[in-house]
């Protein structure tokens, strides 16, 4: 009798979980024009990468230097079996401050995969493009930024980062 008695509460348990975890979370609980960005810092600055556009982020590999390779060409490295061109995004985006690298984050490019090197990964985080601001920089500087947060941290434009010319080696 104590065995059913103890049956029958872990299958009510279990039930009422999944009831829970079977819900579907509230959509309208966020603005339409939030994304999730994951954090990094690069030397001093923090940038922003949108994740919807992130393959992953991965602990640094061993990068394998290019001879005659441009300078934000770290060189490739192979990460889960893809050998990806490694970008050092310290000097992609000028940034100030000595620049460590620790993790890459792996974007999806039309070519394939490509990394840029990033000191550390912070957190993910909601940010609304509409309440960027502009980032202040003079023409031909920051072209791969959206804008910024009020806490200064630079969201980057992907595509427009894929497209820079100093990545484009012939």
């Amino acid at each position: 009798m104590a065995v059913t008695n103890a049956t029958e509460r872990a299958e009510r348990i279990l039930e009422q979980r999944a009831r829970v975890l079977a819900r579907v979370p509230n959509a309208s609980a966020r603005p339409a024009d939030v994304i999730e960005v994951a954090v990094c810092t690069v030397g001093s600055e923090s940038f922003g990468f949108p994740v919807h556009l992130l393959r992953e982020i991965v602990p640094l590999p061993f990068v394998t230097r290019l001879p005659f390779a441009p300078e934000c060409l770290l060189g490739i490295a192979q990460v889960r079996g893809t050998l990806l061109s490694i970008f050092d995004m310290a000097k992609l985006s000028q940034v100030k401050g000595t620049s460590t690298p620790t993790h890459l984050v792996v974007v999806e490019a039309r070519e394939g995969a490509v990394g840029f090197t990033v000191d550390e990964v912070l957190t993910c985080r909601h940010v609304s493009p509409s309440a960027l601001q502009d980032n202040g920089m003079g023409p031909g500087e920051r072209r791969a930024a959206l804008g910024l947060t009020p806490d200064l941290v630079v969201i980057v434009d992907v595509p427009a980062l894929l497209n820079l010319p100093e990545l484009v080696i012939e």
